[in-house]
């Protein structure tokens, strides 16, 4: 079922194009609209339909009506697509209906910021349909995330990064929680993940894990995607790995 009338598609449309020799292929999902306004049953299922597409997806652009803000059901796509690792660009549409001065940009992306503490790394674009703005930032956008979640890192500069970041911020030395990082290693690229080796993995904290994929981010070119990290025991330091 599609139509251009909001609200009532629930297939998934499908489109190709080429930007600036860039090639796009897009899969349009159903609108998710606010619990007052739908048929529950239908939702469900248009919601269950955009999840199951998050699989084909190198980066979502979720759609957000710049007057009308989130409805709940945008966050459970959202949470499962930064679990899975797919890149998210956050798409403010009719951005002709707003006053459009950075201040006001700037007050909707910290409101962004506040729903979404845990994607601070997003990126938000403004768009207007009706006008067609915005176009070109949100596709260079996309094509930037794109060469992130791209992107490998070699294992030796990784572990020296790693290190620096043992440095700056220890572990905590507790008699119960002690534990150590041994190494670390890139496992896969799009979706972006890393495998860290550690002593008593069962013991390396949430805070720990998120401060460790946070460096990830910020120094070794992952700054807009999400980035998912994994914990294996191992009492032997990258240079015992072979013995």
């Amino acid at each position: 079922i599609v139509s251009n009338i909001a609200g009532t598609t629930r297939d998934v449309v499908e489109g190709k194009f080429t930007w600036k020799g860039n090639q796009f292929h897009v899969l349009d999902t159903a609108g998710i609209r606010r619990k007052a306004r739908i048929n529950e049953n239908i939702e469900y299922y248009s919601v269950n339909r955009a999840i199951k597409t998050l699989k084909h997806a190198d980066i979502v652009f979720h759609m957000i009506d710049a007057q009308e803000g989130l409805a709940e059901q945008d966050k459970k796509i959202i949470a499962h697509a930064a679990a899975e690792g797919i890149g998210v660009i956050f798409v403010l549409n009719k951005w002709d209906t707003m006053d459009q001065d950075k201040k006001t940009f700037a007050s909707v992306v910290k409101k962004q910021r506040i729903l979404f503490g845990q994607m601070e790394y997003a990126p938000v674009c403004a768009l207007s349909a009706l006008e067609g703005s915005g176009i070109a930032e949100l596709l260079k956008t996309a094509v930037r995330l794109y060469e992130q979640l791209s992107r490998r890192t070699e294992t030796s500069a990784l572990n020296l990064a790693l290190n620096d970041w043992i440095t700056a911020s220890p572990p905590p030395q507790g008699r119960v929680n002690k534990f150590k990082l041994r190494y670390m290693v890139q496992t896969q690229t799009n979706p972006v993940k890393f495998l860290v080796f550690a002593t008593r993995p069962e013991s390396v904290t949430d805070s720990y894990i998120a401060y460790i994929r946070n460096r990830i981010r910020e120094d070794l070119g992952y700054s807009e995607i999400p980035v998912v990290l994994e914990v294996k025991g191992s009492r032997r330091k990258w240079e015992q790995r072979e013995r």
